[in-house]
């Protein structure tokens, strides 16, 4: 391949990105220290921030005095530039969260997904719904929102908006952001969900200022996020990180996937509920066919000493640690994080005996490097880092009049686009 010369509006795009970056996590903070902090000379520095300034992005916020020299004025980012809005589809609901630009959640709207089939237009039509909830609540309107971020499960192919397989609905191809763009112009961006919660666990949860962190999302199905040098790790197709498809037993039970003996049937919340239905137990949760409810149902059972609960979650604690044991043996990560609705459940009553099989099956020299902790941002961290994938492009077009491009065909304008 040829090497291409970076253009002067490549290194620009470049600088402008780190200095506003540097701007939104680090602000307060002078011009002076962002030139010296970033090795970016201070004339291109006051160049940029101008520009920034004159779009309303940015704006001075005091003044910065120190002894002998000339005070320095402060930047910040413009609290009212805009917001983000956050989608998580999972497999069993739809939560669409608004938040400003600075990340504070301003409202939320979730519904439930209770048929075992979904068809792409109840989808679009559920997530459109709540988008308008949430304007209608907060006041605001589309022309306020930078863009909006929809954490999917399964495959999914970014360029392209599309989930390339669904293996819950039986999806193939199914281009959901053209979809969703025939009834609204907000620029969207999709991503697999495991892979959206890693990116907010970097940027505002647990794993802010860590170099390199793997998360483990455990809900219905089984997922990873990989944080490389605090760039997400997506394999060649963007299909890395599909840990509840790896084999732990080749005669194990046939998962939806089609194959055998994968993490998800183990580990995933159908796994440890038919686990316990199996041990055919007399005691039943009120609402059978609720999952979230079950899991707590059988760690309060647990807690009572029911044979069946304590036989069930025991086993499955044993495999959730195997897996995690796997990530830190393949990835060598600084940070392990465990999260995903069942995740939380499971890890905050029984993380000690999940650290206690890690232990067991982790090569010690990786181990003793790892720290194993559970996701900050709770059951929101895939919403919120879904919105945190349109933060991403908003550092990198600052505002600019930009479509983003799918399929080869425009789906959305910079905020600032008089067209908008």
């Amino acid at each position: 391949m040829d090497y291409k010369k970076p253009s002067p509006t490549d290194l620009r795009r470049t600088n402008r990105a780190e200095i506003l970056r540097k701007i939104y996590f680090e602000g307060p903070i002078s011009r002076l220290e962002v030139s010296k902090q970033i090795g970016i000379s201070p004339a291109t520095v006051t160049n940029i921030v101008n520009d920034l300034l004159e779009k309303n992005i940015l704006m001075e916020s005091g003044i910065k005095r120190s002894e002998g020299g000339r005070p320095s004025t402060l930047l910040t980012i413009n609290p009212d530039y805009g917001y983000f809005l956050g989608i998580e589809v999972g497999e069993t609901y739809i939560q669409v969260e608004l938040f400003d630009i600075l990340f504070n959640s301003c409202q939320k709207s979730t519904a439930a997904l209770t048929e075992a089939k979904i068809s792409p237009r109840q989808i679009v039509a559920d997530i459109l719904q709540g988008i308008q909830e949430v304007f209608k609540h907060a006041k605001i309107s589309e022309k306020e929102i930078i863009g909006a971020g929809i954490g999917f499960p399964g495959l999914v192919d970014p360029i392209k908006g599309v989930s390339v397989f669904t293996p819950n609905w039986g999806w193939h191809n199914v281009s959901i952001t053209s979809q969703l763009r025939k009834q609204i112009s907000i620029p969207m961006y999709i991503d697999n969900g495991a892979k959206a919660m890693a990116m907010g666990e970097m940027l505002f949860g647990a794993g802010r200022g860590v170099n390199n962190i793997a998360v483990l999302l455990v809900g219905t199905g089984v997922g990873s996020g990989i944080i490389s040098e605090r760039t997400l790790f997506r394999g060649f197709a963007n299909n890395a990180g599909e840990i509840g498809h790896t084999t732990l037993n080749i005669d194990g039970p046939l998962c939806r996937c089609g194959s055998h003996g994968c993490v998800e049937v183990y580990i995933g919340a159908n796994g440890i509920i038919n686990r316990y239905r199996d041990l055919q137990p007399a005691v039943q949760p009120a609402d059978p066919d609720n999952q979230i409810e079950f899991i707590k149902f059988l760690i309060r059972e647990h807690e009572k000493g029911n044979p069946a609960a304590v036989a069930a979650l025991d086993e499955s604690i044993r495999y959730l640690g195997v897996a995690i044991a796997n990530l830190i043996n393949t990835f060598n990560p600084q940070l392990l994080l465990l999260g995903g609705w069942s995740g939380l459940l499971l890890g905050g009553k029984f993380l000690s005996q999940i650290e206690a099989v890690v232990t067991q099956y982790a090569m010690q020299q990786s181990l003793v490097k790892t720290t194993i902790r559970l996701c900050q941002l709770g059951q929101g961290s895939v919403a919120k880092g879904a919105a945190s994938l349109v933060l991403e492009h908003f550092f990198e077009t600052a505002g600019e009049a930009e479509a983003m491009v799918v399929g080869g065909k425009a789906i959305g304008k910079g905020k600032n686009n008089p067209a908008s």
